[in-house]
């Protein structure tokens, strides 16, 4: 009986899991080179939970510093946040994949999932396990973000920045 020149299951499937690492692994490139400053980034921060919505995010609610975690559900939580104008968010990723927080349009599988308001400019970081990651928000209105390899999982987030 002469013999195929396939590979074993078990060696394809370890060539396509390798694969599928890899491309998780590159997933976020950094700040966006020139970006303006009416974004702050640090590398962390003190900061509190919100799970204010969207709909309802007016001055008196609006928080002045957010966490929101990015894990391996594939979720922003939470997915929706107020805050003030000159207030800080911090992403943290709690699970152990790698994840970005992006808001820039062309990066986007459905350019729905990113918006700026007029004079802001967008983001695209690694949220590498156990790294924060912080941006202050200087422009009010709405932004829609996204993680990259995951925006079609429905890793989308909004944040409602009020003055």
């Amino acid at each position: 009986m002469t013999r195929l020149p396939f590979p074993r299951p078990s060696i394809l499937f370890g060539v396509v899991a390798v694969a599928a690492a890899l491309l998780l692994a590159a997933c976020g490139t950094g700040p966006i080179p020139g970006q303006s400053t009416s974004l702050t980034s640090t590398s962390s921060g003190s900061s509190s939970s919100s799970s204010s919505s969207s709909s309802g995010c007016s001055a008196a609610n609006a928080k002045s510093a957010v966490t929101v975690i990015a894990n391996n559900s594939f979720k922003f939580v939470p997915a929706s946040v107020c805050l003030k104008v000159g207030g800080t968010i911090t992403w943290k990723n709690t699970g152990n994949l790698p994840h970005t927080t992006t808001d820039v349009a062309s990066l986007a599988a459905n350019p729905a999932n990113a918006a700026l308001p007029k004079g802001a400019t967008g983001w695209n970081h690694a949220l590498q396990p156990g790294v924060p990651y912080s941006l202050k928000f200087t422009v009010a209105g709405t932004y829609k973000y996204f993680c990259i390899p995951h925006e079609l999982l429905g890793m989308v987030g909004q944040i409602t920045v009020v003055s």
